[in-house]
């Protein structure tokens, strides 16, 4: 799964360079943060890492490299937008927001199978294999239609937690 994440993140990439280029005065920013994803998924792409023969994870530490990688591209994402409203960057909300349950999550299975030693599976590991490649899902949607399509915007304001 997580290479058609990767391929998602490249293609949603490509879309945006292509929309761009239409657009040669348009805002660049759902460009960046596209660009910026995808290359912070490859980084650890394990598929690619396997084909070039490179042991870049320590699976002991691998949830924490996770973590440490997302806070890394939150942060540089963050840098990136912070001139940019949510009203007016939609995506902005989708992908702090996906990063944000991706690190909550891979600190938890660090915790679960690191610290507290573990390896029986049980109904997190199910709940985190679907959330994670769900936030993976959700921030590429975001980024291409940059639109508040699952109401998260709406529900932020109601609960008076994002200005109108």
């Amino acid at each position: 799964m997580s290479t058609f994440i990767l391929w998602g993140f490249l293609m949603t990439f490509l879309y945006c360079l292509v929309q761009k280029s239409f657009m040669p005065n348009g805002d660049r920013t759902l460009m960046w943060i596209s660009l910026t994803i995808f290359l912070s998924y490859l980084l650890f792409d394990p598929l690619l890492n396997k084909t070039l023969g490179i042991d870049s994870i320590d699976y002991t530490n691998v949830y924490l490299i996770f973590s440490a990688c997302d806070i890394f591209t939150l942060i540089i994402i963050l840098l990136i937008t912070y001139k940019k409203k949510v009203s007016e960057l939609p995506a902005k909300l989708y992908v702090v927001a996906g990063l944000t349950v991706n690190i909550v999550l891979f600190i938890g299975m660090h915790i679960d199978t690191i610290t507290l030693s573990n390896h029986e599976a049980w109904w997190f590991w199910s709940f985190y294999s679907v959330a994670v490649n769900l936030m993976d899902i959700m921030m590429i949607t975001a980024l291409v239609l940059n639109k508040d399509y699952l109401g998260l915007m709406r529900l932020l304001r109601k609960a008076g937690l994002l200005k109108a």
